[in-house]
Parts: structure tokens; C-alpha cells; sequence
């Protein structure tokens, strides 16, 4: 490899990366919710993520390229790391089934996605076409990238030294396995080195056990474009990467035992025409063992597929800001629904889990300020998504509740809920306006606030925090010591923010401080205030037992959906 190759493997590294980045990010931004709840139906199973697995790849004819959209979609929060288990075995069958079906090589035709995403740019008529036009184009982007670095190592693909290694390697089990995998993590294609592999073995250069090793070591090889894809998501997405090497590896073992041992040479032997050991239609017994290598290894590890999330999840910890449910509803159980009473109380501890995901948003907002750390921020707007989804499935749910119920305490009660829930979506909404002051408008303005002003963001944000704790625990059991707290803590909030205020200004007119920092700083901590507000209309409803009646003392504003707290 000379120079420009290297540049060339480099620049389509780089490009399969960007790819990767936009197509995650605006597959949550355009389909979230909705692909979340056709995959969540399809895939509810591991054995029905198997079926989608084999069907996508056995159509595009690339398992890599069907992790590489897992874990976009993963990366995206559509999908689990449980869902796209039963995914990864599914694809690793429907790989092999070449001979069966049309194979469609995407990479072929990739400049098509990018010409078709750049014209949905140009001529976009609404956020969602421009959303799905830059899906294209990094779905295409992605795999101009594979070839690119896949035209990179061409030479090598075809080199006779390559071979030879492969061969001397063969005869030595560790070895070809060893050789198998860092072959086909080098040119980043199973098929390809099979397709050597096959050569090798019809012209009897290398024994048909040797090939089985090269194939189970190209089987984990493969795996590492999954882990290029995870290079610059989070800890869910190299989950899903470690998966696919975990489920490989487990299975290379197995199969690289049982063909040691004599038992799987046997098997392929019985069920293929011609005598592998007579070295008769050596190629079809490749095909086979391969097709049944990822078979078996399904068979046998798809019962487990819990056990391999969980061994992931200790090998790869999550950070904080990765612990987001994606919205899936911990507690509302439509079983309970007959029993208003009980399924009032699951609602408002869903609604906890809202108020813990603002928290959460908050506390990351100002993280990413302070530590000045750009991934942090990015993962606000996935928190948003989250309270919206709970949000959604919580207001479901009490509506249902309504329709079944003949209590007229409960027909009281779900109004007040209801705009309960609205308040906590709208804190999270002030929670990414909060993220936007901080880490977008005031760092475009390249002057660093003065301490004063600092102190300021942090006095206000700190008070925030402390009044999301006690509603947090006033919602566990509506405690009137809580209530009373936190009334008593949004008023010390809103003479603080008067306060600041007039500070703020002061400062601003006295030429003490830039203007432009001192003016945001007055829209975070304005945001703040509202924030302090919604909480407060939270507590209120809560005193009143969230029922609806006449002497309620927050009126309610039906066309908008908020609350007035005049």
C-alpha cells in the first residue's frame, strides 16, 4: 500500500463515519417514535429478530451493512440492544444465502442514495423531507465510504502473498482462525474472503478443515465494521457491536471445537452431495458448513440472547446520559386499568420518571457549559424525545382509564393529570431551551461570561435543581410538608431571578460586563423562572388531590393545554 492508499482508507473511514452520524441523527429526528413502534411489534421477539434479520440481509446481502443500520438505529434510540440481538443472528444467516436469492450489493449503487439525498436537499418543501433527504445521503454516504476503503486494499484482495499466508496459516487451527479474522478485518469483507478461501480449497492448496477455520475466523472479522460504525455513538451502540463479535466468537469456538473433534466435517459430509474427504465438491461443503456455522450458532445462542445483553452491559457501562429509557413507560400496566385507583397511582409514578429525565436534562445541560463538553449537550434533545414519549403514553393511558371508570373522583381527577403531564413535557422543553442559551447561543459569541454572571447561571440553576428534587419526592406520596417547601422555594426563586435581573441590567448599562453574555444569561435565567413555574402548577394540582372542580384555585386554559397560574 502506497501513500494514497493509506489517504484513500483514511478519507473513506471518515466518510463512512459522517455517514453514520447523520443517518442516526435524523432517523430519531424524522421516524422516531413511529419506527420505534413498528420494530417494537416485529422484533418483539428474539426469534421474530432473527426473521428480520435474515430477511434484510438476505436482500442486501451484507450482514455488515445491516449492523451498520442496527446501530444507527440504536444510536438513534429507535431500537434496544434486546431488539437488535435476535437482528445480529438473524443476519449473520442471511448472509450465506447467496445462492438462493438475488443478491443486491448496495455498494454498487451507493452514489445513487447520495445523488437522491442532495436533490431532496435542493428541493425540500417541509423539516421532514429535509429529515429523510439526509437519511439518503448518509445511508449513501456510509457505503461510498466501504468502497472507498475498500478500493484502497484492492491489491491486497488479489495479492498471491496474501494467499500463501492464508494457506501456510490453514494447516494450523489457532492460526487460520487468527489469519481468518484479520484478513477480513483488513478488506472488511466476509464474502470476499471466502470467495479466497473457496479458490484456495478446489485447487487442494489448503485441507478442508484449514478452510473451516479461515471461515469461522472471517465470520469475527466481519464484525468490525459494526465497530466502526460505534466509533462515535455511545456505549448502546458498541454494545450492539460487542454483541455481534460476542455471538461470532462464542460460535467460532464451538463449530472450531466439534471440526477439531471430526463431528462437524462428518455432518456436512452426510448432508452434501460428493465426498469432502475424497476432495469432491470441496466448494458446495464450504458453502454448506458456512450457511450451517451461522445456523447452529443461532440455534444454540438465541436462547441466551438475555445473558449476552447482560455480559455487554457489564463489559461496556453506561454513562449517565445514556440511561434513558427512550420513553418506554416503566409502570403503566393497561391489566390495572379496571382498578382507577391503582392506575392512578402507576400514572403518577410515570410521571416521576418524567420529572427524573428533566432532572436529568438539566444537570447535563449545565455539565456540558461548565466542562464545555459538545457530546453531553448532543444528548439533550434524545432526553426531550424521551419525556415526550412518556408524556404520549401516560396521557394514553389516563384516557383509557377515563373511558373504563364509573368513579366520578377519578372522572375529576384526569383533567388535572392530564395538565400535569402537559407541565412536566413543557419543563423538559425549557430544559433543551436552557441547553440552547448555554451551549449554542452564548459560546457563538466567543467572550467568556464574567464570574459575576456565572455565579448567576449557577445560583438560579442550583435552586432549579434542588425544587426538581423535592417535587421528585412529593409525587411519591403528595406529602403536605413537600408542598409546602416547594411553594416556599419558587418564591425565593422569583426574587432571586428579580434580582438578578436588575443586576444584570446594571451591570450591562454600566459597561461592566458584554452586553450580548449579560442578555443571555437573562434568557437562562428567565427560562429558569418558567421552569420554577410548572413545577409550581405541579404542586398545586397535587394539593388539591388533582381534582378538577370549581373552587380549584389554577384555571385552566382548555385551548392551550397550559396552565395560568393567575
Amino acid at each position: 500500500m502506497n501513500f494514497i492508499d493509506i489517504l484513500n482508507l483514511v478519507g473513506g473511514l471518515a466518510l463512512f463515519l459522517y455517514g453514520m452520524d447523520i443517518m442516526s441523527k435524523n432517523l430519531q429526528a424524522a421516524a422516531g417514535n413511529k419506527m420505534r413502534q413498528i420494530l417494537k411489534s416485529i422484533t418483539g421477539t428474539p426469534f421474530r429478530g432473527v426473521l428480520v434479520g435474515l430477511a434484510v440481509t438476505a436482500v442486501i446481502q451484507s450482514s455488515s451493512a445491516t449492523s451498520v443500520m442496527l446501530i444507527g438505529l440504536v444510536n438513534a434510540g429507535i431500537m434496544n440492544l434486546q431488539q437488535a440481538v435476535g437482528v445480529i443472528m438473524g443476519a449473520n444467516i442471511g448472509t450465506t444465502v447467496t445462492a438462493q436469492l438475488i443478491a443486491f450489493n448496495i455498494g454498487d449503487i451507493a452514489y445513487a442514495f447520495v445523488i437522491i439525498g442532495v436533490l431532496g436537499l435542493f428541493f425540500k418543501k417541509s423539516r421532514q423531507m429535509e429529515h429523510w433527504s439526509m437519511i439518503i445521503l448518509g445511508f449513501g454516504l456510509l457505503f461510498v465510504g466501504l468502497n472507498v476503503m475498500s478500493n484502497s486494499i484492492i491489491d491486497l484482495k488479489n495479492s498471491l502473498f496474501a494467499r500463501n499466508i492464508l494457506a501456510q496459516a490453514a494447516n494450523y487451527p489457532i492460526l487460520a482462525i487468527l489469519a481468518g479474522i484479520i484478513f477480513t478485518m483488513i478488506i472488511q469483507s466476509s464474502s470476499a474472503t471466502i470467495g479466497i478461501i473457496l479458490v484456495l480449497a478446489n485447487t487442494n492448496l489448503i485441507s478442508f478443515d484449514g478452510a473451516l477455520y479461515l471461515v469461522y475466523g472471517s465470520n469475527i472479522g466481519t464484525t468490525i465494521t459494526a465497530w466502526l460504525a460505534a466509533l462515535a455513538s455511545g456505549s448502546t451502540a458498541k454494545r450492539v457491536a460487542l454483541v455481534h463479535s460476542l455471538f461470532n466468537i462464542i460460535g467460532a469456538i464451538i463449530f472450531a471445537i466439534l471440526t477439531y473433534l471430526g463431528y462437524y466435517k462428518a455432518f456436512i459430509n452426510i448432508i452434501t452431495p460428493g465426498n469432502v474427504y475424497a476432495h469432491q465438491n470441496v466448494a458446495r461443503h464450504i458453502a454448506n458448513a458456512h450457511t450451517f456455522f451461522n445456523i447452529g450458532n443461532t440455534l444454540l445462542l438465541l436462547p441466551f440472547s438475555g445473558v449476552l445483553v447482560k455480559i455487554t452491559q457489564k463489559l461496556i457501562p453506561q454513562g449517565p446520559e445514556e440511561t434513558i429509557s427512550m420513553g418506554e413507560p416503566k409502570h403503566l400496566n393497561y391489566h390495572l386499568i379496571d382498578d382507577s385507583y391503582l392506575a392512578i397511582e402507576q400514572s403518577l409514578k410515570e410521571m416521576r420518571e418524567m420529572l427524573r429525565l428533566v432532572r436529568l436534562g438539566l444537570s447535563t445541560t449545565y455539565e456540558a457549559f461548565k466542562d464545555k463538553n459538545y457530546k453531553k449537550q448532543q444528548s439533550i434533545h434524545r432526553i426531550e424525545v424521551a419525556i415526550d414519549n412518556l408524556q404520549r403514553e401516560i396521557t394514553k393511558y389516563l384516557i383509557a382509564v377515563n373511558e373504563r371508570t364509573n368513579s366520578e373522583i377519578i372522572i375529576k381527577k384526569i383533567p388535572a393529570l392530564l395538565h400535569t403531564v402537559n407541565d412536566i413535557e413543557k419543563a423538559g422543553d425549557l430544559t433543551e431551551e436552557a441547553n440552547y442559551i448555554l451551549n449554542e447561543l452564548i459560546p457563538s459569541q466567543n467572550n467568556n461570561l464574567t464570574d459575576d454572571l456565572q455565579k448567576m447561571i449557577y445560583d438560579l440553576y442550583r435552586k432549579v435543581m434542588d425544587m426538581l428534587e423535592l417535587c421528585i419526592e412529593y409525587l411519591e406520596e403528595l406529602k403536605p410538608i413537600y408542598t409546602y417547601k416547594i411553594i416556599e422555594l419558587e418564591g425565593r426563586i422569583n426574587e432571586t431571578h428579580s434580582f438578578l435581573r436588575e443586576q444584570i441590567m446594571d451591570c450591562i448599562q454600566n459597561g461592566k460586563c458584554n452586553p450580548i453574555g449579560g442578555l443571555h444569561t437573562i434568557d437562562f435565567i428567565d427560562t429558569m423562572e418558567r421552569i420554577a413555574d410548572k413545577l409550581k402548577n405541579l404542586v398545586k394540582a397535587g394539593s388539591h388531590d388533582f381534582t378538577y372542580n370549581s373552587h380549584f384555585d389554577v384555571l385552566w386554559d382548555i385551548n392551550k393545554g397550559e396552565l395560568d397560574d393567575d
